[in-house]
């Protein structure tokens, strides 16, 4: 009898684990390593810059930011979602409710264009060109022939690039 309870209580503790271990990959494929999201209020919208009130204090988007990723014009008292880089950059913003639909590539970094805002990789499908969201993407200390995966959102343009695989790449 005894063994018989052990054995259910292995057995428990093994589904327990893999439960807990698939809600943490899926979180993974969620949010990348290093990011996170702060909510906030907007403020104040002047001309293309649109204020942002947070728990952690009070940052700036653009208006421009907006339409490039197809999201409507902020107004005050929207209710934004800000995904911040591991630098509390912030790289991605939507309207409460609506989630950015990320995709992940991973191949060997071929170039990021010196002059242009792009990066080109070496994928299982062929060469692919990305435009970058942000010049300091292009800072990271990465060289070409290294592999690399990169974010890319919903309008196509890499939000982050890091060393090596992601999890699920997605093609």
């Amino acid at each position: 009898m005894n063994r018989t309870m052990n054995l259910h209580g292995m057995m428990l503790s093994a589904v327990m684990g893999m439960a807990l271990l698939m809600s943490g990959i899926a979180q993974a494929d969620t949010l990348s390593q290093g990011h996170r999201n702060v909510s906030g209020v907007v403020t104040a919208v002047k001309g293309d810059i649109v204020t942002v009130k947070t728990s952690t204090g009070t940052l700036t988007l653009t208006q421009k930011g907006a339409a490039e990723h197809g999201h409507a014009e902020y107004k005050n008292g929207d209710e934004v979602t800000l995904m911040m880089d591991e630098n509390n950059n912030i790289i991605e913003a939507h309207h409460k409710g609506e989630e950015g639909n990320h995709h992940f590539y991973t191949g060997k970094l071929i170039y990021m264009g010196k002059t242009q805002k792009e990066i080109k990789l070496e994928t299982i499908d062929g060469e692919k060109v990305f435009p970058l969201s942000r010049l300091e993407i292009k800072t990271k200390p990465i060289e070409e022939g290294e592999i690399v995966t990169v974010e890319v959102n919903e309008g196509g343009i890499v939000i982050d690039l890091h060393r090596g695989a992601h999890g699920e790449v997605k093609h």
